[in-house]
């Protein structure tokens, strides 16, 4: 079990809610365009890099946004959402938006705003959420305390990510992400069902292993020339000095979670991680203290898309039953070494 001091980030409890609020729908969309591995013509791996991707990411090809952008596809996975759920866009009360990805050209009006006027949720309002590479977790469970507030009824969680194109394309760790967006309406639904717990902590460790920043000029998949945006970057260190806290912080936020309901970590039905890389989902499978096959991923279709993950996961693992009505998922989430937290729901549909 993990539950060595340092790798809590902040002396955060565990949330138990005050009323039964549950997922009741998921949507989730990845464009058409798929970049195999092979297709990175710009990348000259290493030996060590090729061996990494080939032996330990399990990741071989991604979707590509290739012109729309995480906006434009955060709208198509809401209308998913609410496509396959049992209410219209005009019953929903708000919209929560997140994502890393960032457009140069449209810093404000904030895009949740576009979202939820694109949807029809005319009955809505509408805020963004950045909570960096954990902005879903954190947006879910904002969406939950309104629930549990009683101030509103339906509230609709929402992320879309363009990673591959605002990616250094010419380093190996370009073949880590993919784009697509995800959602889940949240609501409230009957006692003993859906969220039934949750930890958050967060801290700011010194050194940084990820960002989004301005940067120079790449060049995307698509692209010939330069063009300078906000860059997704890993830097060249990350993994050495932020495996120990990456390997340990979700398995921490979990084992809080389990301990406080007094629940054992195999009687979980399934365990949804915001996948980095397969390596890395068994590190927390096994510091868990799970067999893997409690773990669903798409790592080899999907790649890592950041706050956009979690919900396309679910949506995957709903599609193929490896979730269905009264079972027990935890999600879980982390930044680096700057912010994580997991959640328990009791599935309710």
């Amino acid at each position: 079990m993990v539950s060595k001091k340092k790798f809590q980030l902040s002396n955060t409890k565990v949330v138990q809610p005050l009323k039964a609020v549950g997922i009741k729908s998921v949507g989730s969309y990845l464009p058409d365009k798929i970049v195999k591995n092979k297709e990175f013509k710009k990348v000259n791996l290493t030996s060590t890099e090729k061996k990494f991707i080939d032996e330990v990411t399990g990741i071989k090809k991604r979707h590509y946004a290739n012109g729309q952008t995480y906006t434009q596809m955060a709208i198509k996975a809401a209308l998913n959402a609410i496509e396959t759920s049992d209410i219209s866009a005009t019953d929903i009360d708000l919209v929560i938006v997140t994502h890393v990805s960032r457009d140069m050209n449209k810093f404000t009006p904030p895009n949740c705003i576009e979202i939820q006027t694109e949807i029809g949720a005319i009955n809505a309002t509408s805020i963004n959420i950045d909570a960096g590479f954990s902005g879903w977790i954190y947006s879910l469970m904002t969406g939950a305390s309104f629930i549990c507030s009683g101030f509103y009824k339906n509230v609709l969680v929402v992320s879309g990510e363009t990673l591959l194109e605002s990616t250094h394309n010419e380093i190996g760790k370009a073949l880590l992400v993919g784009d697509g967006a995800g959602a889940f309406i949240l609501g409230e639904t009957k006692p003993g069902y859906g969220l039934l717990g949750y930890h958050l902590m967060s801290d700011n460790k010194e050194g940084v292993a990820a960002e989004v920043k301005i940067t120079g000029g790449f060049p995307s998949p698509a692209e010939e020339l330069y063009s300078i945006r906000p860059y997704f970057t890993i830097h060249p260190d990350s993994f050495k000095n932020d495996l120990p806290y990456v390997e340990n912080l979700i398995p921490f936020s979990i084992h809080k979670i389990l301990q406080d309901l007094k629940i054992k970590p195999d009687e979980i039905n399934r365990y949804i991680f915001a996948q980095k890389f397969l390596g890395l989902n068994e590190k927390w499978a096994q510091n868990v203290g799970i067999d893997y096959d409690l773990v669903h991923d798409t790592l080899e279709d999907t790649a890592c898309i950041e706050t956009s993950s979690i919900p396309i996961i679910t949506n995957d693992a709903l599609k193929k039953g490896k979730i269905n009505y009264g079972d027990l998922v935890m999600f879980s989430d982390l930044g680096s070494r700057w912010n994580a937290g997991a959640a328990l729901f009791r599935w309710c549909y």
